[in-house]
């Protein structure tokens, strides 16, 4: 079954279940940094089980760009919106925009504290008040974006090769660079130095929720998405120990082997079956994951550099110290979350 036959409160919960896997699939990457970063400082045990885990959920953020695809063209389609789905795109921007403001003063704050430089309030223009924020700058530029997407979407409804043909030519594009450098010239010969972007994950999301048939079996798409982990985890370590240093191409969004991780994994998500005694407490932390999100930064720098964390981690191999301190931050986040959607209009400036 796939999850345009299921009843809408089954579809729910797939998604609900798929947002939770990838928030804290991005708060173990960021958890992850730290150890990776330390190629060469410390032992290559700690640091390879760092690549295994980060190699494990990098597909998070390709989930995210799907899940919101999935969740927005489909109804958007069903319900006719055609070219009027600009008239809702500003809504939309401005449900992110304003707690990506109130995050980004935050942010900018925090990192004056820490550095003891002025407060650069323009740097949002030029750059985001924290490593992760860019994902909102690319979700504002995807929503920009939606009346066109709805067009390719309908259309690939109606014609799954030209679905096939889009896809091909955005894997020419934006993936073959990562790994064949060579092809980038040519490309840019060609004005086609990029297409589509993130926007193909965004579209790719869409086709495939709604999509009623599938001809791999669950089994083979749970082999694909083991396939693309060990070929990240393999790539990245084998580049890493010839450089010397991290070396992060294979971890690349837009790199085949996370491409096929990413999209092995969504798929699964659209069929996985929620046990109903945990889709209500799914449900309730899928709506905590937007501010989760900007918060939890802030959050695993205390709980990374707590002594009392890190005396502990040093008694712990690598991989469950990281595992320790991202369930730590998640959790902490949720209960700020929590605690900020008790105030009055909250959600409106802090998500």
């Amino acid at each position: 079954m796939t999850s345009s036959d299921r009843p809408p409160n089954e579809r729910l919960q797939w998604a609900n279940l798929c947002r939770v896997v990838a928030i804290y699939g991005v708060v173990l990457i960021h958890s992850c940094g730290a150890a990776f970063y330390q190629f060469g400082a410390i032992p290559q045990a700690d640091w390879l089980s760092a690549n295994f885990l980060d190699s494990v959920v990098r597909c998070a953020v390709p989930l995210f760009v799907m899940l919101s695809g999935a969740l927005i063209l489909p109804r958007l389609s069903a319900a006719e919106q055609g070219a009027r789905s600009y008239a809702r795109v500003w809504q939309r921007i401005a449900k992110v925009l304003f707690p990506l403001a109130t995050w980004s003063a935050i942010y900018l704050i925090y990192v004056s504290e820490k550095s003891g430089q002025p407060v650069d309030w323009l740097s949002v223009f030029v750059r985001p008040a924290m490593y992760h924020l860019w994902f909102i700058y690319m979700i504002i530029g995807l929503y920009l974006l939606i009346p066109m997407f709805l067009i390719l979407f309908q259309a690939i409804q109606g014609s799954r090769s030209f679905g096939l043909y889009l896809l091909c030519f955005w894997l020419l594009v934006n993936c073959t660079p990562v790994y064949w450098p060579p092809s980038e010239p040519l490309l840019s010969l060609l004005q086609q130095s990029s297409f589509l972007g993130y926007g193909a994950y965004f579209l790719l999301g869409a086709v495939v929720a709604s999509s009623r048939r599938d001809p791999l079996s669950t089994y083979s798409w749970l082999t694909l998405f083991m396939l693309g982990v060990f070929v990240t985890f393999f790539l990245t370590w084998s580049q890493s120990h010839t450089a010397g240093r991290p070396v992060e191409i294979a971890y690349s969004y837009f790199s085949p082997n996370v491409f096929l991780s990413s999209i092995a994994a969504f798929v699964l998500f659209t069929r996985a079956k929620v046990p109903a005694r945990i889709a209500g407490g799914l449900e309730r932390i899928g709506e905590l994951s937007f501010i989760v999100f900007f918060a939890h930064v802030l959050v695993l720098e205390y709980v990374r550099y707590n002594p009392f964390i890190g005396a502990l981690g040093q008694q712990l191999p690598m991989l469950l110290t990281i595992l320790m301190i991202s369930l730590l931050t998640v959790g902490i986040s949720l209960v700020i979350s929590t605690l900020i959607r008790l105030v009055p209009g909250a959600r409106r400036v802090l998500g």
